[in-house]
């Protein structure tokens, strides 16, 4: 007999509040720490200038703390668009074997759909809050753009799968998560160092690109889900051929970037060294999917590139600004 939804949340009603606390750590994502690197890469990325600026780093650590607020606020109205839909059951059903369904907490009974609503608003309060303080201790005098930035990064990502429903619209899931994770970084480097650079435009499109090489390998897995729900990701709304040819894009982007950063002036050229093994990983990620159609192994090494990427453009940053 099939589990429904409403079934499912009506049994977390008698659950601990230990075990609550933990489902909601659990449906916020806020341990997942490949959703700071944006912030950090910004922080490295600062001048000394900008650095010594009065409330320079109490801001820092406040849009550090609204950034582990959006993304709360962000993962939990995505679960529970896909626990209402059905789609992250059938999802998760699927791949048993390769997937912890503890990940989604609302479709083990850990928390309701009502503490998981309570949760995201106060999340989206919080992000809010901090933000405004961060601007504050900066004085007010920060760049429009990096307002701008800040806002739109958080209310879009909310509107991944509620209200606007982006990603529900052919590549808007895609573009919205590179932009987001791209405002990421641009909007508390903007507050703080009020100037644009180059560096820093470029390793915010890689951080966005490179999530977007893990996101849509795991689309291409949950296919049938997504479909169901009505979720219109390129995966679903193109053939194989499109979507390889997509990955392909994504892979050259990324190398483009990298070299392009690597080559600028002032810039350590042993950048394109220490990004190597994130560009070797990327590359066994078009094997494993479009070649071999082992989807979630290629999600998995998307990842692992992710976390060494950051540390392959984090480390030429710091030696080209800090040293």
């Amino acid at each position: 007999m099939e589990t429904k939804p409403a079934q499912i949340s009506e049994a977390a009603s008698g659950v601990s509040s230990r075990t609550v606390f933990r489902g909601l750590l659990r449906l916020s994502k806020i341990r997942v720490f490949q959703h700071y690197f944006g912030l950090f890469l910004a922080w490295l990325l600062l001048s000394p200038e900008a650095l010594a600026r009065p409330g320079a780093t109490a801001a820092m650590f406040l849009f550090l703390l609204g950034s582990v607020a959006i993304v709360a606020c962000a993962c939990a109205s995505d679960d529970i668009a896909g626990f209402r839909d059905g789609s992250d059951l059938m999802n998760y059903r699927s791949d048993e074997k390769l997937r912890d369904i503890r990940a989604k907490p609302l479709l083990t009974g850990t928390v309701t759909e009502r503490q998981a609503l309570v949760f995201a608003a106060g999340s989206g309060v919080v992000a809010l809050l901090a933000g405004t303080a961060a601007f504050w201790v900066l004085g007010w005098d920060s760049p429009l753009s990096s307002y701008v930035l800040y806002l739109l990064g958080f209310v879009f990502s909310v509107q991944y799968s509620v209200g606007l429903k982006v990603s529900y619209r052919r590549g808007g899931g895609e573009t919205l998560l590179c932009l987001a994770t791209a405002a990421g970084l641009l909007a508390p480097f903007l507050a703080v160092n009020r100037e644009w650079t180059w560096p820093a435009v470029a390793q915010a499109l890689l951080l966005g690109i490179w999530l977007v090489m893990v996101s849509s390998y795991s689309n291409v897995n949950d296919v049938a889900g997504d479909r169901m729900a009505g979720r219109r990701t390129l995966a679903v709304t193109t053939g194989r051929a499109l979507q390889s040819a997509a990955m392909t894009v994504f892979f050259l982007i990324s190398a483009g970037l990298l070299t392009a950063l690597a080559f600028t002036d002032g810039w350590p050229s042993w950048l394109l060294l220490a990004a190597f093994p994130a560009t070797v990983l990327h590359a066994a990620q078009l094997y494993q999917g479009p070649v071999r159609r082992r989807w979630l192994r290629a999600r998995k090494l998307g990842l692992i590139a992710y976390n060494l990427g950051f540390v392959g453009i984090a480390v030429p940053t710091f030696f080209a600004l800090h040293r």
